[in-house]
Order: C-alpha cells, then structure tokens, then sequence
C-alpha cells in the first residue's frame, strides 16, 4: 500500500507539473475573463427572455419562452420543464445581487403564471410540454404528456417558499393545501409509474432516468416541507412515494449489462432508433437532482456513463478534431464538444445529423467541477476503476501524459492535486463552450458538427443557463482550493 501510494502522488505531482504550461501562459486567466463576460451576459440573456416584453404586449408575466426564435425552429413557447430549470437557475444567483428587486419580481410573476396555467382546463393537466407565451394551452400536435417539468416546478417553488418564509409563518401560501405545489407533487405521485410519457427530448415514450430522478427529489422536498408544516399525511404520502421511485432507479436502472446508466426502459413508443440508451440527459439528472447517493457525480454508475460520452462522442464530430482555442490571445486546450445522444438526428431545424449542444458541454464542465467539491467534503477517497480511467482519459487533453495505476486512498497533498486536476478537466469543457459562443456572448441551441458555428434556436434560455450553473460550481471549485 505504501509503494502505490508513493506512486499515485509521484504521479499526481508530475501531472501538476506537467500542466503547469496551462497556467504560466495564463489560460487560466484568459479563460476566466471569458467566463465573467459571458455569465454577465447570460444573466441579462435570461431575464431578456421571461415576460413581459415591450415587443409583445400580449405575453404574460413570468412566461419563460425557451427562445426568441419565431421560425426555423420556432422556441417561442413558455415549456414547463425549461422554465422551471430557469427559475431554480435564479433562485441559485445571490440574493444581494438583486438590482431594484428584479429577480424577486420575475420570481413573482413566475408564481402567478403557474396559478394561470394551472387552473386552465386541459388535457393532460400539470403534464402539459409547454404553452403559448400569453399563458394559453398548445393545443397542437406533441409529444404530450411529460411528467419531469411538474416535478421541477415544484422544486423551484419550494426553494421559493423555504428563501421567503418569515421565522413566525409556518407556511407559505406556495405550499398550502390546494397551492400550485401541492397541485404538482400530487400530480407527479398519482403517475410517476407509467411509461406513457415523453423524455425531455420530447422523442420517446417509456420509463426515463431523468424524468424519475427529478421526481424523486422533489417528492423527497415536498415531504419535508409538509413534515415541517405539521401535514403529517402529504408527508408520509410523498415520502412513500419517493421511496417507491427509489427502489424502481436501484432494480431497473442499474442492473443493466450496459457499461453506462440508460436513459428510459420499458420504452412504450416515439422514435425506435436510439439503440445505445446513451443519453447525456443522464448526466443532467445527476448535476439537477442527485447531490448524493446512488446517482451523484461521484458515484461509480455516474462516472462511467460519463466516460462512455465522451468516448462516443469523441469521434463522431468534426469540430472535434481542433484541441485548442485562442482566447484573448492565448492559446487553450479544448475538451470533447458533446451531443444528445450519439443516434440524434435533430439539426436544430429539421432532421439530417444531429450536432453537439451548448447546454450539454456546458454541463460536462459543470460535471468536472461538481466532482472535485464532492470529493473536497472528505479528507480520503476510495480510487475506484471508474475515476482512474476517466482521469487517464482525461490526461491527453491536458497534454500532461501519465498513467495512473492504484486502487487506494489519496493522502490530503494528493486530494488537493486532483481537485487541481479536475479544474482543468472542467476547464476543457469550458473552453470549448467559449469556441463556439458568437464574439457578441450570443448562445445558441447547437453548434454545426462540421463547421462549429451556432445552429438551432438562438439565445436559448436553457444554454445560458447551464453555462452560468457550471460557473458558479467553476468559482465554488476556485474558492475551495484557495482555502476561501
């Protein structure tokens, strides 16, 4: 055990060396300027999209529409799940950055879109995919119903509720019986079993791992809060139920022979062509809804389906071909640019051959970044088959060589160079996100496989989003290794 420890630290030591040349030709630095610019613009870019506009007298506060774009595709809708990612996204911004109350009026307009939408007789209720940005139902053909946006809408509202509860209330209106919460959580409970519904990339009908994921955490959120309340009955209900969801993750999703985390079982219909099962909607469960157990970034399920991206998607890009960037002059080493799933067909507007995605890269930084705090919570960690092969993976990328050979304990000199080394590792992602953003911070959909320039929906909400979520875990990662 001392030899391979003694070797493992040789070897982390000569990684932190070797990649020394990223920070003396100030990559670090350049790279962050980028990443201060964009979350700036991002910031702005989200609250540009969410009503009301001056262009459109007609949409209705709090409506989030997932992009500007009106043709080729057409985004100007208010989706349930986007929206309700978006608003945990600001529910995360800190709270004295608000400038003239901004966020707590977006947030409140927000509540009463939700009410409206609710209250609205339709056909599949809370799983309706999206409405019209004037709080109407689309009552068009789609991909209908899907069950992931209630769940989430419930958690955005209970992190509303818990930041807005004064010490003498009990409750907040959000959360009573009959509130646009409870409506939500009760929904989700009554049909999380069924395999009718649509995955988040609206094409197949089945069981999906995101879907129960984001299902699970927020009845395990909702039966807290009616514990806290004094409803014992929704509390012990929700719990049940979350328990229930649970055990179905454990006995279905993780006793597959595949070497990664599939994304739906029991598939009921939509399109039969992903034969792989490799979704990075797996991977954005994890960084929404998994902070610890079975299926957090740390766990052994999570870091091979991880490595099986970007394996898969390594070489099926042409963008992919370019490992550095400039940025502000300086040259930086790129990571993978990654996609949906390996199968997609989605251009952005029609069918032909799929491309990466911003939000998606973006959210293999973020993973990075996730992964190093997580092992910063211990003094110790367990080096597993899976961690040592995503770093080996990694090492090229950083061009830092290196083998890594142990099934041990890191001592705290080694924990701090693999946090350091994670960073990086995040770093590529970020970097490549930054290659493909327009000059003018603008973030689209997707980028072109061939030619790397954005494609699809422009200023989707959800891409900026995802960037500003892997900056903040970027700083959190910083602060953890200055000892701040």
């Amino acid at each position: 055990m001392f030899c391979i420890t003694i070797h493992l630290l040789f070897f982390l030591v000569a990684v932190d060396a070797a990649t020394q040349h990223y920070f003396h030709q100030s990559a670090h630095d350049a790279l962050t300027a980028w990443i201060h610019d964009q979350t700036r613009h991002a910031k702005l870019h989200i609250l540009a999209n969410i009503a009301p506009f001056a262009g459109d007298p007609h949409a209705m506060p709090g409506a989030v529409c997932a992009s500007p774009s009106h043709a080729r595709p057409d985004y100007y809708y208010a989706w349930t799940r986007d929206s309700a990612l978006v608003m945990n996204e600001i529910l995360s911004w800190p709270h004295d950055d608000d400038d003239n109350n901004t966020t707590d009026i977006v947030l409140d307009h927000y509540v009463a879109f939700t009410r409206h939408v609710q209250a609205l007789h339709s056909t599949y209720g809370s799983g309706e995919a999206k409405y019209h940005m004037d709080g109407s139902v689309f009552e068009g053909s789609w991909c209908n119903a899907q069950t992931d946006g209630p769940a989430i809408r419930a958690l955005a509202l209970i992190r509303l509720a818990e930041r807005r509860r004064m010490p003498h209330q009990s409750v907040d209106p959000i959360f009573s019986i009959g509130g646009p919460v409870r409506v939500d959580l009760d929904y989700v409970a009554g049909v999380w079993w069924q395999n009718g519904f649509c995955d988040i990339w609206e094409e197949s009908r089945g069981l999906h791992f995101y879907t129960a994921l984001a299902q699970h955490h927020a009845l395990k959120a909702g039966a807290k809060m009616a514990l806290r309340v004094g409803d014992k009955e929704a509390g012990e209900r929700y719990a049940r139920v979350a328990a229930d969801i649970e055990v179905m993750l454990r006995e279905k999703f993780t006793t597959t022979t595949r070497p990664h985390l599939p994304t739906t079982i029991e598939w009921s219909g939509g399109l039969p062509t992903k034969h792989s099962n490799l979704d990075t909607q797996v991977l954005l469960a994890s960084l929404h809804f998994a902070k610890e157990g079975a299926f957090s970034v740390h766990s052994s399920e999570m870091l091979s389906t991880v490595l099986a991206i970007l394996r898969r998607f390594e070489s099926l890009y042409d963008i992919n071909r370019v490992t550095n960037t400039e940025i502000h002059g300086i040259s930086v080493p790129l990571g993978v640019a990654a996609g949906r799933y390996p199968e997609d067909v989605y251009d952005g507007v029609g069918t032909s051959r799929g491309n990466p995605w911003s939000l998606v890269t973006s959210a293999l930084a973020e993973y990075h970044y996730r992964l190093a705090l997580a092992y910063a919570q211990t003094e110790h960690v367990a080096v597993s088959p899976e961690i040592t092969a995503l770093l080996e993976w990694t090492a090229p990328y950083l061009q830092s060589g290196g083998e890594f050979n142990a099934t041990l304990l890191y001592s705290r000199d080694g924990l701090q160079g693999l946090l350091s080394y994670l960073l990086k590792a995040g770093d590529l992602y970020m970097a490549r996100v930054a290659r493909h953003t327009d000059r003018d911070h603008t973030m689209y959909e997707q980028w072109n496989r061939y030619t790397g320039y954005g494609q699809g929906a422009k200023h989707l909400t959800w891409s900026y989003a995802a960037h500003m979520s892997a900056a903040r875990a970027r700083s959190e990662l910083i602060s953890t290794l200055n000892g701040t």
